[in-house]
């Protein structure tokens, strides 16, 4: 997720050539002095400043008692390796920082992809049926990570994606944790997704496409190998249209604790994943394909109070 900000291009013109801490740092600070974001400052200093004595320590709070204001705010990650990053998105938080220390996230809501629940766009079927695209899994991981965070549409060079957190997921690729979907129109990479997966659940941190409808097919394919090895779930994090489209359904913080811990516990599918050429075609029905259903992974209804559109129109990601 990259951010825009008005008058952008000019901004972006300034800062293209500024050295990389200091464009980081004054656009990030410009984007938290935004108005709309201006009450969560004072919560975000407070446990700033109760956690910085402990930085050099890796730092795991409980997201039960993330904040509502800044939204799903945990508190600061410390010293965090692969280790830490594996322990933290099992309790169902997960790294992101525009600005300062990296920092530990857990949503009041959260988008969740139970797999027989998946939709396949009428488009994205024609386009594996025509085969237009090449997918491929982890052979573009890195290239897959700098794409995902560049700017969208001009926008400022203010990312989530840090240099902090590529170092932190390309560790965790090299073990065979984190993961890559690359979707090749020729020998040009034009779309893809990248993600870390922790035992039973997949949690997909970013998305990009340079051509139409590209990332649509590379995240079905994902999701359809998701579900024939067993993951109980795809999680996406913040309510948005598209992943509304895809087929997820919004949970409370509680009840995705619950589940990442349980599910997140099971035995993970660790390194290098491959393509099955079966699973390329265009006949996936995800309600009859087998796998963990929803009932399975989560028998109860979820007693998130919101729909799709209100979150949507209520409810912002995490600014900081």
């Amino acid at each position: 997720m990259a951010i825009s900000l008005r008058n952008r291009q000019p901004l972006a013109d300034l800062f293209a050539t500024a050295p990389y801490p200091l464009r980081q740092g004054a656009l990030g600070l410009a984007y938290v002095l935004v108005p709309r974001r201006l009450p969560g400052l004072a919560p975000l200093i407070a446990a700033t400043i109760r956690d910085l004595p402990h930085l050099g320590h890796p730092l795991l709070p409980d997201p039960e008692d993330a904040l509502d204001v800044p939204d799903g705010l945990c508190g600061l990650a410390g010293r965090i390796g692969v280790e830490e990053l594996l322990a933290g998105y099992r309790r169902g938080m997960f790294v992101m920082s525009h600005i300062g220390p990296l920092k530990w996230w857990a949503p009041r809501y959260r988008m969740v992809l139970f797999f027989d629940q998946a939709r396949v766009e009428k488009t994205t079927r024609r386009l594996l049926r025509n085969n237009r695209f090449r997918i491929t899994f982890d052979e573009a991981f890195g290239e897959v990570m700098e794409a995902c965070a560049q700017p969208r549409n001009g926008g400022t060079p203010l990312t989530w994606i840090t240099r902090k957190v590529r170092a932190l997921f390309d560790e965790a690729h090299a073990q065979g944790h984190a993961h890559s979907v690359e979707v090749w129109e020729g020998d040009a990479l034009v779309g893809g997704a990248y993600g870390l997966a922790v035992g039973g659940v997949f949690f997909t941190e970013s998305q990009f496409h340079t051509a139409r409808d590209a990332s649509k097919v590379g995240f079905s394919v994902l999701n359809r190998h998701l579900q024939a090895w067993g993951f109980a779930l795809n999680d996406g994090k913040h309510p948005t249209r598209y992943l509304a489209d895809c087929g997820m359904q919004p949970v409370t913080r509680s009840e995705f604790t619950n589940l990442a811990l349980y599910h997140g516990s099971h035995i993970g599918r660790v390194g290098r994943w491959t393509v099955e050429p079966d699973f390329l075609d265009d006949k996936w029905v995800p309600a009859e394909a087998g796998g963990i259903s929803r009932q399975q992974a989560f028998p109860l209804e979820s007693t998130c109070p919101w729909s799709v559109d209100e979150l949507l129109s209520t409810h912002r990601s995490p600014t900081w």
